[in-house]
């Protein structure tokens, strides 16, 4: 009998460590949702009493069964539910009210290359300048040991994502509009940015140039516009259309460009593929804004920046 007990102990403790670790393993990987895995669940069915919802109805307990079921019914799930995938209807928004998206966006970064001094568009700049370009990736190479753990940090999107929320003390779960926001941008930045891709077929620095040796990858997809130059420039449109007063509207664009700089740093971009990813951000916001749910999220966003903006008035003793 000691032997039995030892072993439920045993198998008790074990799964219990296991909840653990489990939970612990699917929370502390930064993702918006966590997959939490429990155990022994089938016993659970055992609880449930004959008559009571949802086992099936006696006529005797058919009015309880009945009122019960209207309360059920009235159960929806919570608005702001997982950000990355929810932000799938905003990118819904954005495709249907501009058909014409791709075309306008490739506009976009020519009218930014004739707005400079080469009056050239931003793609013929580079074709035309790539030894230069090229000369330009190999100079800030030496930068890369001070921004190493910035770069490696930063690679994917939920590692940039939490570079915005600690920079700018946005906590998700009291700010839930305003980190939909940023997830929206993310989202759509990066929709957006894989069809230019397509379009201009641009080959990587290193691809090109064996010197480059990159720090990374590269990606496996071409190189201009930056996606990280345009995910992030969106996020900065998006934060600083949001209104909130702790931030400082002008270091947004610069935090934006920190992230992006450190791609060509990292050997992976040519300079003018963040300034067509930045050009790309602008023209996008403005697809964006006046879409119905879009500009409904920002208003949400902004009266959470009023909230922030409150703090108790300092008085002399």
């Amino acid at each position: 009998m000691a032997g039995l007990n030892a072993n439920a102990n045993a198998n008790a403790n074990a799964n219990a460590n296991a909840n653990a670790n489990a939970n612990a393993g699917a929370n502390s990987g930064g993702a918006s949702f966590a997959v939490n895995v429990r155990y022994d669940t089938h016993d659970l069915a055992k609880l449930l009493k004959p008559g009571e919802f949802p086992s099936e109805p006696t006529q005797r307990d058919a009015g309880a069964y009945n009122t019960t079921q209207t309360a059920v019914n009235k159960i929806k799930f919570r608005k702001y539910w997982d950000a990355e995938l929810r932000a799938s209807i905003y990118l819904n928004e954005f495709v249907i009210r501009n058909p014409e998206w791709v075309s306008v966006l490739k506009k976009a970064i020519y009218d930014a290359g004739m707005a400079t001094p080469a009056k050239q568009g931003l793609y013929a700049q580079l074709q035309a300048n790539k030894g230069e370009q090229l000369r330009r990736v190999i100079e800030v190479s030496d930068e890369r040991e001070a921004r190493f753990l910035e770069i490696v940090d930063q690679d994917d999107g939920d590692g940039v994502i939490k570079y915005w929320l600690a920079m700018l003390m946005i906590d998700a779960p009291h700010d839930p509009a305003t980190y939909q926001l940023i997830r929206v941008a993310r989202r759509v930045g990066e929709v957006v940015v894989m069809c230019l891709k397509e379009e201009y077929h641009e080959a990587r620095p290193s691809q090109v140039c064996p010197v480059i040796v990159p720090l990374m990858g590269p990606p496996v997809h071409p190189s201009f516009p930056a996606g990280h130059a345009t995910q992030n420039h969106l996020i900065a449109h998006c934060l600083r259309a949001a209104n909130r007063p702790a931030n400082q509207p002008d270091m947004l664009d610069k935090l934006a460009r920190r992230i992006a700089q450190k791609r060509v740093i990292a050997g992976l971009h040519y300079p003018l593929d963040n300034d067509a990813g930045e050009a790309v951000a602008g023209k996008c916001f403005e697809l964006l804004a006046g879409g119905p749910l879009f500009d409904e999220l920002l208003a949400e966003a902004r009266k959470e920046g009023e909230q922030v903006s409150t703090v108790p008035e300092v008085r002399e003793l």
